[in-house]
């Protein structure tokens, strides 16, 4: 007579498959036409079979095990690290690892996976390997990743090459780890990940296997999954056949029966898991072996140095696979010319052996979940250095990455969209073109910035579709738009004050650059740069904190700020604290983030400059003839303008600019630096950084490059930017207003008179600082000059001081 029994009364009207008593502990109902989880979910036995172990001797292995540090190697110490899990608790043998799945079909009662800390729930030794399932023995649930949207799968392969001549120690232990971080730390269940280890007859790493698990982690993938893949064991390299490798080796993960079933190439690698993969998935791959820098052939390489300092590489082209739609994201434990070494007992605590890469991959995301790539990066590599392993981790992508984006898409903060603002968008620019005429030629007198205003108008209204009302310039062959200091700064806050989420803003400055002596210790090499107004010699200089304070610092969430610098020393004259600048040869961008300056709170809209050169260079001016200019011009804003188009890449922009350069034998590095880490492939006229919210701007025209003719007075019919600055008096006013109208008059009659017979303005008697022209017209508030000294001017025809 059968008969059942149970820790409550038992509901006998309820369903024996979806049994739930009428404790609130009870197991929830089975959804109606799902099939159940397999009770094996770390022991592929059922799904790869148990193919017999191949008997392998010790022929010499493929790779450099002589050497020390060549590759993953250690004292080899016994797979203790496989004593662990129910089994384990009920006394089995160490010489043969546990079924998993065994331990589940002897359990009493729940139909889902047994715990994994069940052994050290019991007291098992302190020796065993990390508890997979402490957090459920003690019954408390870990944080739930806030942004989850789809399932969760994962793979991990640890090889430790038993009894073969290249014997590891420490991958079999990693593998343990990894579960552990899985599970514990990003909150994977333990039915969606498969173990594949040399320990264990069932589940033996062999090729076959190998690529059977990858096959099911990626099918069946969709718009929201985030899938994982661990390996630790050997890699190593073989002969390219399809050419598309720069250094003609393929790059190899190493089966259990590599010397019967051959290599795993990082052509198959990329063929399963990357090819195919659909939008919106994500792959997250983490490679502990040698040579395994570009293992999945992916077109973006990041390197960290042991600063803030980055550095991201593109493929060439004609070796960049077809793209794929998925997300792919890959940290090797080094780069392709590089090993990967075993860690003994005692790294960051670890009681056994292990792999150094993986350890520093669990010691760093463990600080911080929502841990940043660039975080990620720099600090697995910190870890590394500090702990004296000579291997560079390398992280590669399937697109561009934002650097300061999560590295675990689940766990980012929410987005938090920006206010909607309180009235129509609004789009302003702002030119300066300052060719000192108040300076001798030769001794500071520019001849091409005025013209490089001419040419960022055309820009403007072509590229940006900005229209003539929208744009205001400053030009000190003019005496109502004079760039003065107080004129400069007063154009600034026209610029951006009262600026709101959707607003576009467009400052281009071109003139002299220079530096001086940092007053308050925020400058690393103590100096401060500047831009240097047409009256600096009575007037001063304005420093980058003033330009801070003035463009960036209040600028809202949502809007965006264009700014173009073509002057010496301009490398960081926002003190902007993300920068991107070109590698020596051209083909791969260094991007470094600066600590942000005491008492500057950081700004969430989009901010993105362009300097024409580094802050220990000068930018230079171009005759007429030079660099296909009609006339003569700055070197950078004639780049930028022969580059720019709509649709241009950051990436592409930079780099076009610096090939422009380089071709016309300048040697000024452009620049390009940015509030938050920059999308370098994102459109520059259409740039929308992490934060987004700012509109494209309408579809603008392709029309061919030109310098634009000079345009008359103000562009705009918006406010001047001299009424931030002047006197409320409606008198003067309605002068101003009148001498404006005068002096078109006057421009129109002079016809085309040069630069050189231009009348220079000279002062009022008694009226400091009130100008008037050759023609006796009192006119706007323009500079009082002292006296020419070279001491006190900017030199030659560089733009540096």
């Amino acid at each position: 007579v059968p008969q059942m029994s149970s820790e409550n009364f038992v509901q006998l009207e309820s369903s024996f498959v979806t049994y739930a008593a009428r404790t609130p502990q009870g197991n929830a109902a089975a959804s109606p036409g799902k099939q159940a989880a397999p009770s094996s979910p770390l022991t592929p036995g059922a799904m790869y079979g148990s193919p017999a172990s191949p008997q392998i001797g010790s022929p010499q292995s493929p790779w450099h095990v002589g050497t020390p540090g060549a590759t993953k190697y250690n004292a080899y110490a016994a797979p203790q690290a496989a004593k662990f899990g129910a089994v384990a608790a009920q006394g089995s043998s160490s010489q043969k690892p546990p079924n998993f799945g065994a331990a589940a079909a002897q359990g009493s009662s729940p139909p889902k996976p047994p715990s994994f800390g069940a052994a050290t729930a019991q007291g098992s030794s302190p020796s065993q390997p990390p508890s997979f399932g402490a957090v459920a023995a003690q019954g408390s649930s870990p944080p739930q990743p806030p942004n989850r949207r789809g399932r969760q799968r994962a793979v991990t392969v640890g090889i430790n090459y038993i009894g073969m001549q290249c014997q590891l120690a420490g991958c079999i232990n990693d593998s343990h780890t990894f579960v552990d971080i899985l599970t514990g730390e990003f909150c994977y269940d333990v039915a969606d990940i498969r173990q594949l280890r040399d320990d264990n007859a069932q589940g033996r790493p062999t090729r076959k296997n190998i690529t059977t698990a990858l096959k099911w982690l990626v099918n069946g993938s969709s718009d929201g999954d985030h899938l994982f893949f661990h390996y630790s064991g050997h890699g190593s390299q073989q002969s390219d056949t399809d050419g598309d490798e720069m250094d003609g080796k393929d790059d190899t993960l190493v089966p259990v029966d590599y010397q019967q079933a051959g290599m795993l190439s990082d052509d198959e690698l990329r063929s399963i898991l990357v090819t195919g993969l659909p939008k919106g998935v994500r792959l997250t791959v983490i490679l502990d072996c040698c040579h395994s820098g570009t293992a999945l052939d992916l077109p973006y390489k990041i390197n960290a140095g042991l600063d803030s300092l980055v550095e991201v590489k593109k493929k060439l082209p004609h070796q960049t696979k077809p793209p794929s739609s998925g997300d792919v994201v890959m940290l090797s434990g080094c780069r392709d010319t590089q090993t990967s070494a075993d860690a003994g007992v005692g790294l960051a605590g670890n009681t056994q052996a292990s792999g150094a890469m993986t350890t520093a991959f669990k010691v760093t995301v463990a600080k911080h979940k929502a841990i940043s790539f660039h975080d990620m990066i720099t600090g697995v590599r910190n870890f590394l250095k500090t702990q004296g392993f000579k291997q560079e981790p390398q992280l590669s992508s399937e697109h561009c990455l934002n650097l300061g984006d999560c590295f675990l898409p689940e766990w980012a903060p929410p987005h938090v969209a920006p206010p909607k603002p309180l009235r129509p968008t609004t789009r302003k620019a702002l030119t300066i073109g300052i060719n000192y005429y108040v300076l001798p030629q030769g001794q500071g007198q520019l001849s091409g910035c005025i013209n490089d205003s001419d040419t960022m108008i055309g820009a403007l209204k072509e590229v940006f579709n900005f229209q003539d009302s929208q744009i205001m310039r400053l030009r000190d062959d003019r005496h109502d738009m004079m760039p003065t200091r107080a004129n400069v700064l007063a154009s600034f806050r026209w610029l951006t004050e009262g600026a709101q989420p959707g607003d576009d803003m467009f400052l281009h400055y071109s003139g002299h650059g220079g530096q001086q002596k940092d007053t308050n210790g925020d400058e690393a090499t103590g100096q401060d740069d500047t831009l240097i107004p047409c009256d600096f010699q009575s007037a001063g200089q304005i420093i980058d904190d003033d330009l801070y304070s003035h463009l960036v610092q209040n600028l809202p969430k949502g809007c965006r700020l264009w700014v173009m610098l073509d002057c010496c020393h301009s490398g960081t004259a926002l003190d902007l604290p993300f920068k991107a600048q070109l590698s020596d040869d051209g083909r791969s961008v260094k991007c470094a983030k600066e600590p942000r300056k005491s008492g500057a709170p950081p700004s969430e809209a989009d901010v993105i400059m362009i300097s024409g050169c580094q802050d220990t260079q000068t930018s230079a001016d171009v005759q007429a003839g030079s660099m296909g200019a009609a006339k003569a011009a700055g070197a950078m804003t004639t780049a930028f303008r022969h580059c720019v188009n709509p649709s241009i890449s950051c990436e592409d922009l930079l780099v076009g600019m610096r090939s422009f350069l380089k071709q016309n034998r300048y040697e000024q590095v452009p620049q390009m630096s940015s509030e938050q880490f920059m999308q370098m492939d994102s459109s520059f006229v259409n740039y929308a950084g992490k934060n987004g919210g700012s509109a494209a701007p309408a579809a603008a025209s392709s029309a061919p490059f030109s310098p634009s003719t000079p345009v008359n007075g103000r562009l705009g019919g918006q406010a001047s930017p001299h009424q931030y600055g002047a006197t409320n008096d409606h008198v003067t006013t309605r002068i101003s207003t009148l001498q404006q109208q005068i002096a078109e008059l006057r421009k129109n009659r002079l016809g085309q008179m040069s630069n050189q017979d231009y009348p220079l303005h000279q002062p009022i008697a008694g009226s400091p600082g009130v100008w008037h022209s050759a023609a006796g017209q009192p006119g706007l508030a323009s500079p009082h000059y002292a006296s020419y000294s070279p001491q006190n001017s900017p030199m030659g025809h560089q733009r540096f001081h």
